[in-house]
């Protein structure tokens, strides 16, 4: 019984680890540790009850950037020095909680630079040239503003395409929604960009911001992805043969530390790409862009799919994933006949 009760202290420890760096997805095992403490006497329901809350509470608050953050791994930590207590059980030392905050800060990290990127998935892409974009969309500018990068990465500005009182506007904004963490003095640390939400999350963690009000399309010609050996991969530039131009789901909101901010909506990679990655950008067809910007969310789940693999066209090339993110696309070409124009009709321009 004392091994049983051991072990499922230390699947919470684990738990609350992984809290002090990200959301924490309650599974069976924390569930069954806390339903064994709760038999044991070392917990009461109500605690049990609000670990599990917490594991799920947002990061991101409009009103309290942080805060969410800094209560999840405060309920849990003191959940469970309830249940060291309750067990007559000496608290774990502080090497111990020391080794598991590394190990899952260091999976945050993104090993080709050093640097956190928390929930990272495709981190950069090509927008395209501000006029095609502007026409491709038969889009008004919302406002006047320098064109932005060439090659887009998360903090940097980029277009989004999104609804204003039934019009169709090209705007600018910060890619990746601001998220503040802690550090080990509890003390908020410089935000960092999330610049990707995934689909089977927007009715949970991103309901906030899943709505028509906050959903956009991000126009891209091509996005990137790291491929080869951990410590030397190449940079792999992947777009669409049937349109230079595509749409890429997208949400945003308004931010205190970076002004109007948008993330790119993820899903699984279709079979055939997944030596590459196992998530890719949610890419909408021509006519389903309405839909995704106005639709409940509720009728936009046929979107949770993987473009077609046929019509996905990957170029290899030889520049490090590391350094590749400035390099301009070189020998970029389409195998001829497998490149088509856009059609030049807009799906809004018939409003």
């Amino acid at each position: 019984m004392e091994r049983v009760t051991k072990l499922a202290l230390r699947v919470l420890e684990e738990a609350l680890a992984q809290a002090e760096a990200e959301i924490v997805e309650p599974h069976v095992a924390h569930r069954l540790a806390l339903q064994w403490l709760v038999a044991v006497g070392a917990l009461e329901n109500w605690q049990a009850e609000g670990f599990i809350d917490a594991m799920g509470a947002p990061i991101l608050t409009p009103h309290l950037p942080g805060g969410e953050h800094y209560i999840r791994p405060t309920v849990m930590r003191g959940t469970l020095l309830a249940a060291y207590y309750g067990l007559g059980y000496p608290l774990p030392p502080d090497g111990l909680r020391a080794a598991l905050a590394r190990r899952f800060a260091t999976e945050l990290l993104d090993q080709e630079i050093g640097q956190p990127h928390p929930w990272v998935m495709c981190n950069r892409y090509r927008p395209g040239e501000r006029e095609t974009i502007r026409q491709h969309f038969d889009a008004k500018l919302w406002r006047q503003v320098n064109d932005g990068p060439a090659i887009v990465h998360p903090k940097e500005p980029g277009w989004v395409v999104r609804a204003v009182d039934g019009e169709i506007v090209l705007d600018q904004m910060t890619w990746g929604f601001p998220v503040v963490l802690r550090g080990k003095q509890g003390q908020p640390l410089k935000p960092k960009p999330v610049n990707n939400a995934r689909f089977d999350k927007l009715s949970g963690f991103w309901s906030r911001w899943a709505g028509p009000a906050h959903r956009c399309l991000i126009p891209a010609s091509a996005y990137a992805e790291p491929v080869g050996e951990s410590g030397s991969m190449k940079t792999a530039w992947l777009t669409l043969r049937s349109t230079s131009t595509f749409a890429w789901a997208g949400l945003w909101r308004d931010s205190e530390d970076w002004g109007p901010v948008y993330t790119g909506v993820m899903t699984r990679n279709a079979p055939e790409l997944g030596s590459i990655h196992d998530r890719s950008p949610v890419i909408l067809a021509r006519e389903d862009w309405d839909t995704w910007l106005n639709a409940p969310l509720a009728d936009l789940q046929r979107f949770d799919r993987p473009w077609p693999a046929d019509d996905v066209f990957v170029m290899p090339t030889s520049i490090s994933w590391k350094d590749g993110g400035r390099e301009s696309l070189v020998n970029w070409s389409w195998e001829a006949g497998q490149h088509r124009a856009p059609p030049s009709t807009s799906p809004f321009s018939s409003k």
